[in-house]
């Protein structure tokens, strides 16, 4: 089945190859079936083209910190968090920043 889900979703992808919603499922898709560093890249690319798609950054520090990248996943964090402020999405930061507080051991 999860291979049908790809197949879907790159028919998709071939048919608007800017959706980055498309993309970032593509990319869970690969999270999902253990090639987290396909799915890294993706992450990464849809958070090049789009820097507001809030959504990637902590799926993106959840795979760097699997791949044993702990401070990049941190800095996503990091990144990430400025980001909501822009954006004013709030409940994200919290999300974020909890997770930046996790990776890097911190208690506050």
């Amino acid at each position: 089945m999860s291979t049908e889900r790809l197949a879907q979703l790159q028919e998709l992808l071939a048919e608007d190859p800017k959706d980055n919603f498309v993309r970032y499922a593509i990319a869970l898709e690969h999270k999902r079936r253990g090639a987290m560093d396909e799915a890294a890249n993706g992450l990464e690319a849809v958070l090049h083209d789009d820097p507001k798609y809030i959504a990637a950054y902590y799926q993106l520090a959840l795979i760097l910190a699997d791949l044993g990248r702990g401070p990049e996943a941190v800095h996503v964090c990091e990144i990430g968090s400025l980001q909501c402020i822009t954006s004013g999405d709030r409940k994200a930061r919290a999300e974020l920043l909890e997770l930046k507080n996790a990776l890097s051991g911190d208690d506050d």
